[in-house]
């Protein structure tokens, strides 16, 4: 009796767990998918499915040349029709990122090309954080590398924040009012 209240706890945590999960990559994935179709119209192009649309690289090749404003080449194939012709653009992509000094830490071309939809998510957070985040950050001479200027500056305005409002005699959550003032900042 005992295993079996046990065994219904967990499997009543694993749910919770999961469907935690499945709203905070939904919320991943309609963030994504607007910072995405922010860059992508400049090429008259848009995403409505993240594991889909990148899925034959083509996507991401755009995505890529209009943040860093640069070309791939012609390392790839514009019209793919087969599996091989998907793999080759994204691999394209991959080794372009690589070449930029972008750090891929567990993601293969085989998970965009079978979309995967973590590791699809966890490669474009890190294309934000390198071009987005990160380019912010370049005028910030604290030292260290994106990440670490990152938690410099959200804590210069923590302070700067709990100071102001210590002044004022006012409660607050520092770290919400921070996300709330940094977070847009550094994604816009």
């Amino acid at each position: 009796m005992t295993t079996q209240v046990n065994e219904d706890e967990r499997q009543c945590y694993l749910d919770d767990v999961i469907s935690e999960n499945v709203g905070w990559i939904r919320i991943q994935e309609k963030t994504f998918k607007r910072w995405m179709n922010e860059h992508l119209k400049h090429r008259k192009l848009e995403v409505e499915d993240i594991t889909e649309d990148l899925n034959d690289g083509l996507a991401l090749i755009n995505l890529l040349e209009v943040l860093s404003h640069k070309s791939i080449g012609r390392h790839y194939t514009k019209k793919p029709r087969i599996n091989a012709q998907k793999m080759e653009n994204i691999v394209a992509t991959f080794n372009f990122m690589k070449g930029e000094g972008i750090k891929i830490v567990n993601i293969d071309s085989t998970d965009i090309m079978q979309g995967n939809m973590k590791l699809t998510l966890g490669l474009i957070w890190t294309l934000i954080f390198n071009y987005q985040i990160a380019a912010n950050l370049k005028d910030d001479n604290s030292g260290g590398g994106p990440k670490k200027k990152l938690l410099n500056k959200i804590n210069q305005k923590l302070r700067k924040q709990w100071y102001q409002r210590r002044v004022r005699g006012e409660h607050m959550c520092p770290l919400r009012e921070c996300c709330c003032v940094c977070v847009p900042f550094f994604l816009y």
